[in-house]
């Protein structure tokens, strides 16, 4: 943001070549997308992270009653959202207009707060459980 405006690739071009047309204008196009692909990495490897979690607590529901009951609930939902959420992750890695890459981007980060929490509270569950089991 430039004092208080948003700043995109394309209006960074034509300041540059306002203000100084020979020079290259990939600069600030580089450092746009740099920060695009570190964000979309970043939403990738918090999917992969989230699925992996997902994985650990369904083997860990064989032997858990009360984490069985929590993932017959709630397992449906945060399935289907981890899958919209690898959708949106792949649309990402796509070329997209910087719109609806932004937009992509917020709900991603959004689904990945929801999910943190609901697995969180699930897993928090389940080691409640073991303690009292030892």
């Amino acid at each position: 943001m430039v004092n208080g405006y948003k700043t995109s690739a394309t209006a960074g071009r034509i300041l540059a070549a306002m203000f100084r047309p020979n020079e290259p204008v990939t600069m600030l196009e580089q450092s746009t997308n740099n920060a695009d692909s570190t964000e979309i990495e970043n939403i990738s490897a918090a999917t992969d992270l989230l699925w992996r979690t997902l994985l650990e607590l369904q083997r860990l529901e064989v032997n858990n009653a009360r984490l069985h009951l929590a993932m017959s609930n709630a397992g449906y939902a945060i399935r289907q959202r981890l899958d919209m959420l690898s959708g949106i992750t792949e649309s990402l890695k796509l070329a997209q207009p910087p719109v609806r890459a932004r937009a992509l981007g917020q709900r991603a980060k959004a689904l990945i707060r929801q999910l943190a929490g609901d697995l969180e509270e699930i897993s928090l569950e389940a080691e409640h459980d073991f303690e009292s089991i030892t």
